[in-house]
Order: structure tokens, then C-alpha cells, then sequence
């Protein structure tokens, strides 16, 4: 009853030998009883009386026949007195109710549904910085000037649609289709990229100028896009195709014998954040920091009630100290981190084309091994270069 929590209540028990009795001074000091139970096995009677009648009725019994006891309280006067004999459950209490008002002024999710292709993770950064965040202060959000700001901040955004149910904001985001890549018809020339014994021309549109077997000079022009016809005298186009060729690649590669190793020392520190409505501060300030140089693992934990995340939680950082040293290796392991190194480079250097042959020279230098490899590729050396016509 509302009436028994605010002046609060006291359960006492007394003897089913004396409840006539008991009864009696009840009525006469005008203390009605509630909740009357009746416990057989123990032989009481268990009444529940507001705490300024069992103030009276304790007065009243006080040395008298009647045998009463306590065996229960409660109600508003009882949680103030707990509370003075243990301020860490007041302080508690207190917490806990300006987490409830904080939970009804703040934002505790963002559910994001994107129509096309875009990470969330870009998704969530934009919002964030048009103010729409776990945290944000719902009295002063504006949907519809958040919405109109990430459409103008970033172009991939064709729609936005920002709704507030309590304290989620549920977003919808459309992401505009890519524009296909706007083709020239300025005339154009092919040029071969570099120098090159052509293998094979595949020529779609103007006028090819070499032939198979021949040696071209980077620049030199492969495919003309004027051409000079019998009928309607010089016609100009944009040159296409693939000149496929022969070139030759050099490369080289230094693998030193000395270098820097990292160990971990074994030190390990410790850092705990509190995480509470996306502004995250360390607990203790004097905590990890054992070195500038070391390894950091950091994993967060987060309170979920169903399926939906909390906006409150803590994260828990591991430092584990890492050193360096220089340690010296032998020849056959800087031999074989050297020819790793050299098979990416030719990767590279092939691309799209094949890689016909590699010739490569080893050499044992003081400080390491040197690798030169002379490769002979064949690839694509068509390189489509406009001119202006006046």
C-alpha cells in the first residue's frame, strides 16, 4: 500500500497463546492489524502495522506478559535509515536514478539499414560527424538537419532519412549508383610505353604502323588515329587495340645481414575505460604507460539486455612491452629472404603480362646479399595518348 511505504511498516510476531490479548491492546490503542498471518508450526501470530503503531504497541508491551517480537521492516523511513548507515547505497541509488534521467535525455543506438553498397563502418562515421552518435543529446537533435548535412557533405548519399523511436534513432540511406566513367572521342594516338620487339597487334580502330618482330622505342606512335582514305581523304579517329610485346625488366634486390628483431620483454601493464554514451575515459590514470614501445590489445565488453546493445560498458587494454635487438644472420637465410623479396618484385613487375624468362646473378656483398635478375616479359605496351586537331 502506498500509505505503508511512505511511514513505513513493522511486521511483529507474538505467541497464538496471547493473541486474544494481544488483540485487545490493538483495538484499545486503536492499531488496526494487517496481513494477519497465522504460522502453526511456530505457534505465532504475524501481524503488519504501520511503524508509528508498532512504536506504540512496543511502548504499550514493554515489560508486560506479552511476549512480541520484530521480524520484519520496511517502507521509506527504513531505506533512509539504511541508506545513513551505508553511503555507498545511497550513493548507489543516486547513481541509479540519474542513469534513468540520463537514459530518457540521451542517445542510447544508432540502427543504420543502407540500401546499396556501403560499409556500415563509413556510414556510422558520417552520421557522426553531422552529430548523430551514441550520446548525443536528444533535446537539441535535429533529424532533418542531419540528414540534409550528410547529403551535402558526401555524394554517395542519394537519400537519408533520420527517426527518433525514444531513444534509437532509426536511420535509412540509400547510396546513389556510381556513374559509369564518361568516354572520350577526342582523336588519340597508341604509343608504346616502353621500349619492345612487338609479338602481336590487335588493332580495333586506326591504322597500325608496325608489324610482328619489329623494335619500337618508348614513345614511338604503334596505332595512328589519322588515316588517310582513298575515297574521303584523311578521316580522324580515336585509336584502340592491344599491341602485345617483348620487353625486358631489370631488377634488383639488397637484403642486409643485420637487422632489428623485436621480443617481448614479458612486462605487462594493464588499462581500464569506461565507456558510457560514446565518451570513453580511463578509469585510473597511473595505470599501463611501462613503455612507448609495446604491443596493445585492447577488447571491449558491452552490456546487452536481449538483443540490444547498451550504450554503457568497459573496455580492458593489455600493454605488452616489446624490445628490439639486432641479431645477425646467416647466408642461406638472408639468401632465401632475398629470392622471396625478388619473386614479389617479378610479380609486380609482370602484372597482366607473362613472364617469359628471369636470369638473376647472386652476389655476397660485406654487408648482405645482392640479387640482380634481368626478366623478359610479354605484356601490353599500348598506351592511348589525344592530340588536338586545329
Amino acid at each position: 500500500m502506498p500509505y505503508l511505504f511512505f511511514v513505513g511498516y513493522t511486521d511483529i510476531a507474538v505467541r497464538a497463546a496471547d493473541a486474544a490479548a494481544f488483540f485487545n491492546i490493538c483495538l484499545a490503542l486503536d492499531c488496526t492489524p494487517r496481513r494477519v498471518q497465522n504460522d502453526e508450526e511456530q505457534g505465532l501470530i504475524v501481524c503488519r502495522f504501520s511503524t508509528p503503531c508498532a512504536r506504540q504497541l512496543k511502548k504499550k508491551m514493554a515489560g508486560g506478559a506479552i511476549t512480541a517480537r520484530v521480524c520484519g521492516e520496511g517502507g521509506l523511513p527504513f531505506l533512509c535509515r539504511l541508506v545513513r548507515r551505508a553511503p555507498a547505497l545511497g550513493a548507489g541509488l543516486l547513481l541509479a536514478v540519474l542513469l534513468l534521467i540520463a537514459g530518457r535525455l540521451f542517445l542510447w543506438d544508432v540502427e543504420i539499414k543502407i540500401e546499396g553498397e556501403m560499409p556500415l563502418g563509413e556510414a556510422e562515421v558520417a552520421l557522426a560527424a553531422a552529430g548523430l552518435s551514441r550520446g548525443a543529446f536528444l533535446p537539441y537533435l535535429d533529424t532533418d538537419a542531419i540528414a540534409l548535412s550528410v547529403r551535402q557533405s558526401d555524394g554517395r548519399f542519394a537519400f537519408v532519412s533520420v527517426n527518433l523511436t525514444g531513444t534509437v534513432a532509426a536511420v535509412q540511406v540509400r547510396v546513389r549508383d556510381p556513374e559509369p566513367p564518361q568516354k572520350s572521342n577526342a582523336p588519340a594516338n597508341i604509343v608504346a610505353k616502353c621500349d619492345a620487339i612487338i609479338t602481336m597487334p590487335l588493332v580495333f580502330e586506326g591504322e597500325c604502323l608496325v608489324s610482328e618482330g619489329e623494335a619500337v622505342r618508348a614513345g614511338q606512335i604503334l596505332v595512328s588515329g589519322v588515316m588517310d582514305t582513298d575515297n574521303n581523304g584523311i578521316r580522324l579517329s580515336r585509336a584502340a587495340g592491344q599491341i602485345l610485346a617483348r620487353t625486358e625488366r631489370q631488377i634488383e634486390v639488397f637484403v642486409p645481414f643485420s637487422v632489428e628483431e623485436k621480443y617481448k620483454t614479458g612486462r605487462v601493464g594493464h588499462e581500464i575505460y569506461i565507456n558510457f554514451f560514446g565518451t570513453e575515459r580511463k578509469v585510473f590514470k597511473n595505470t599501463g604507460n611501462i613503455s612507448k614501445s609495446c604491443d596493445i590489445i585492447k577488447s571491449n565488453r558491452s552490456f546487452t539486455v536481449g538483443e540490444r546493445v547498451l550504450p554503457f560498458g568497459f573496455s580492458l587494454v593489455r600493454l605488452e612491452e616489446v624490445s628490439s635487438q639486432r641479431v645477425r644472420r646467416t647466408v642461406p637465410e638472408t639468401l632465401a629472404e632475398a629470392r622471396a623479396a625478388l619473386a614479389a618484385e617479378l610479380t609486380a613487375v609482370t602484372g597482366n603480362g607473362a613472364l617469359l624468362s628471369h636470369t638473376v646473378t647472386v652476389a655476397v656483398e660485406e654487408d648482405g646479399v645482392r640479387l640482380s635478375a634481368l626478366a623478359v616479359i610479354e605484356c601490353d605496351i599500348a598506351e592511348v595518348v589525344e592530340f588536338s586537331v586545329s
